[in-house]
C-alpha cells in the first residue's frame, strides 16, 4: 500500500519523513519542497516545529552564483543517540552513536552458551549510562525472531531452546523503541547494498555458525522473513542419515570440530582452515570430513536453487574460509536436474556489518513510529 502524500499525512509522520530526508543529506527548504511536491508553507511549518524541538538545525547557506543562497538543514547530532547490539556465541557487543553516526561508546562482553538474557540487558545498561538521550535500541541475534512480539527462539549459538521475550525485557528496562532482528538477515541487508542490480533482487546469504546455520533470503527484491520469522532456517534441512539428519547437526562448526577431535585432531583455533590444511596434507579423517561437508552444502544449495532460483549465494561466517576450489566442488555436486545453478562466492569481510545494519534498523523503527 503506498504511503500517503506528505500533505495529508499526520503531523508525526510528516516530521518523521522530513527527518528521514535530512538524515540522508543536508537539504534546503526548497529542496524539500521539490522532493515532496508540497507547498513551501507546509515545509516551513514542519521544519519550524523540528527546529523548535531541537531535532533539526540550520547549518548555513549553499554556495550559488546569483540570488539569496538557501539555508541548509540537517538533523541535530546531539538530539539523541542510537544503540546497536550484536549477540554471538562468544560475545555481546554494544555500540552507541549520535544521529550523524559518530561513535559515542562501545562495550564488549565475553559470553558463552547458554547466554543469560540478563547479560544482554547489563551490557546495554553499561553503555546506556554514558549515552546521552537514548532514543532506540537495535539487537541482532542468531535465532528465530517473531516480528510481532520480538521474542527469540531456536537460537542454538546462544544456547536458547525456549522462547525469550527479549524485546519486552529491553522495553521494560529502558523505555525506548526496541527492534530485534535475526543477525543473518542483517548481514544480508549489509551485503545487498554492494551487489549489482540483478543480484540485489535475488540473493541468499548462507551463514555457517558455531552451532547453527542460517540464511538471509532476498527474493524479488524483498527480504523474506516468513510467517513466524523463521524463513531461512536452512540448518534444519535434512542432509544425512537419520541419526545425523539436519544440516547444522552435521555441518556446523561444532559438529566439524567434534568429528576432527574424534579422529585425533583437537581444535583450538579456526576450524575450517584447520580442516582444509589437514585434508590438503592427506589426512584421511579430514578428507572424509571435508568431503561430507561439501556434499552437505551441495545438497542444501540444490534445495535453495530449486525453491528460490537466486542469482548468487554468498557464503558467510566460517564458510568464508572456503577457497575457490571448495566453492567449485560445491557447485559441481549439484544434481544435473537443477536448471539454473547460482553463482557461489564468499561474502565480503565486514566486521561492523551487523552493528551498522542494526543501527539502520533503529532509524527505520524510530521514524516509523513518528517524531
Amino acid at each position: 500500500m503506498p504511503r500517503p502524500t506528505l500533505a495529508v499525512a499526520d503531523r508525526r509522520t510528516q516530521r518523521a519523513r522530513i527527518v528521514g530526508a535530512l538524515h540522508e543529506e543536508r537539504k534546503s527548504r526548497s529542496d524539500l519542497v521539490e522532493q515532496f511536491g508540497v507547498s513551501p508553507s507546509l515545509i516551513t511549518r514542519i521544519v519550524r516545529s523540528l527546529i523548535d524541538d531541537g531535532v533539526v538545525r540550520e547549518v548555513g547557506a549553499q554556495t550559488q552564483a546569483i540570488g539569496r543562497p538557501p539555508v541548509r538543514l540537517e538533523v541535530s547530532r546531539h538530539h539523541g543517540a542510537l544503540l546497536a547490539v550484536s549477540c554471538t556465541a562468544d560475545s555481546v557487543i554494544a555500540r552507541s552513536v549520535d544521529l550523524h553516526g559518530n561513535a559515542i561508546g562501545e562495550v564488549r562482553t565475553a559470553a558463552s552458551a547458554p547466554l543469560d538474557p540478563q547479560a544482554i540487558v547489563d551490557t546495554i545498561a553499561e553503555l546506556a549510562a554514558r549515552t546521552p538521550r537514548l532514543l532506540s535500541i537495535g539487537v541482532a541475534v542468531p535465532g528465530v525472531v517473531d516480528a510481532t512480539t520480538g521474542d527469540v527462539s531456536a537460537a542454538p549459538d546462544l544456547g536458547w531452546a525456549d522462547r525469550v521475550p527479549l524485546r519486552a525485557l529491553l522495553r521494560e528496562r529502558f523505555g525506548v523503541v526496541v527492534t530485534i532482528d535475526n543477525d543473518v538477515n542483517l548481514m544480508m541487508a549489509a551485503e545487498r547494498r554492494m551487489l549489482d542490480d540483478r543480484a540485489r533482487r535475488n540473493a541468499v546469504y548462507l551463514y555457517l555458525g558455531t552451532r547453527g546455520i542460517g540464511a538471509g533470503v532476498v527474493a524479488g527484491g524483498r527480504l523474506i522473513e516468513g510467517d513466524h520469522g523463521a524463513a531461512g532456517e536452512i540448518g534444519l534441512v535434512p542432509v544425512g542419515p537419520a541419526d545425523r539428519a539436519d544440516f547444522e547437526d552435521t555441518t556446523s562448526i561444532a559438529a566439524i570440530a567434534e568429528r576432527l577431535a574424534e579422529g585425533g585432531h583437537p581444535t583450538g583455533g579456526p576450524v575450517i582452515p584447520l580442516l582444509l590444511s589437514l585434508a590438503d596434507s592427506g589426512d584421511p579423517v579430514a578428507q572424509e570430513v571435508r568431503r561430507d561437508v561439501l556434499a552437505a552444502f551441495s545438497r542444501v544449495l540444490a534445495v535453495i536453487a530449486a525453491l528460490l532460483d537466486p542469482h548468487v549465494v554468498l557464503l558467510g561466517g566460517h564458510a568464508r574460509a572456503f577457497r575457490v576450489q571448495e566453492r567449485e566442488e560445491i557447485l559441481a555436486g549439484l544434481p544435473d536436474a537443477v536448471p539454473f545453478p547460482p553463482e557461489v562466492r564468499a561474502a565480503r569481510s565486514q566486521p561492523d556489518a551487523v552493528l551498522d545494519s542494526a543501527l539502520n534498523r533503529c532509524w527505520q523503527q524510530l521514524l516509523a513510529g513518528g517524531l
